[in-house]
């Protein structure tokens, strides 16, 4: 198999960066190794568009991207320069404002007291909540399509809200840390859309790892040839799920992430690393 038929879609808080500090320094140079044979990284994140592009100053690359939870596809032209994008990007959600409003006039009221939006909180609390500092918290605010909260309610009204949401055409994504109140999209539609696009317009057909962490990774892993799956600190998360071939690291992020892509690409005879 070619290095650039393999594409590695990956969510970050938990899965590639470390769960409490976001730090990926101990596998950046690994990172970089897979870049420069030619795998493509796409980072497929809650994050916003702002957050991801200062995780690629750090990685000193600029990639691919899907953002808010599969809202919207960027910079897919260093896929490939031949994909057609107008403004080179995917748009597959409504806005904040629509999502807002669709919220306050027709969510019931037991649903709605429930849920402690970020954007409320006190600073402090939002920082806690987050785990993020005064220098990166407005970056995480600065929300384009998604509504991020605490929900202060049962499994069983997480799971009556969640239906009620759909209902709407709304989604309620579980992350690592908050949930958020999205479009009806997915980290797995928008994957899907990518790869329908290479597909189509280049004639290939790209072999897909994923790697995830949380609820809302669930729809990518679902799509991929290999799914990936990193434990998280004091927490047993998906561990109820279940596919195939599915790949679960021993070690949390930033180093489990490396772990399971190695364990991923030797399963295809791609050993470049040790």
């Amino acid at each position: 198999m070619k290095y650039e038929d393999i594409l590695i879609f990956t969510d970050l808080d938990g899965s590639l960066l470390d769960h409490d500090n976001f730090e990926f320094q101990d596998i950046k140079d690994f990172i970089l190794k897979c870049l420069d044979k030619g795998i493509k990284i796409i980072p497929n994140s809650s994050k916003t568009k702002i957050e991801i592009e200062l995780f690629f100053n750090q990685l000193g690359k600029e990639l691919p991207y899907i953002s808010e939870n599969g809202a919207a596809v960027h910079n897919l032209d260093l896929l490939n320069a031949n994909l057609k994008l107008k403004d080179n990007s995917i748009i597959l959600s409504r806005s904040i404002k629509e999502i807002l409003e669709i919220f306050k006039t027709k969510v019931p009221l037991e649903f709605r007291e429930k849920c402690d939006f970020i954007e409320d909180m006190a600073q402090e609390k939002q920082m806690q909540t987050l785990g993020l500092n005064h220098k990166y918290l407005p970056f995480a605010l600065n929300r384009d399509y998604s509504l991020p909260l605490i929900f202060n309610g049962s499994q069983k009204l997480i799971r009556e809200f969640s239906l009620f949401l759909k209902s709407l055409g709304l989604k309620l994504h579980e992350g690592g840390r908050v949930f958020n109140i999205c479009d009806d999209c997915s980290k797995g539609f928008a994957m899907k859309s990518v790869v329908k696009k290479i597909r189509t317009e280049l004639q290939s057909n790209p072999y897909t790892i994923v790697v995830g962490d949380s609820p809302n990774d669930i729809s990518m892993l679902k799509q991929a040839d290999q799914p990936c799956i990193i434990p998280l600190p004091n927490k047993g998360n998906l561990i109820d799920f279940e596919m195939q071939n599915i790949i679960r690291a021993k070690n949390y992020a930033p180093k489990g992430w490396e772990e399971v892509v190695k364990s991923s690409l030797k399963k295809i005879n791609v050993n470049f690393v040790g």
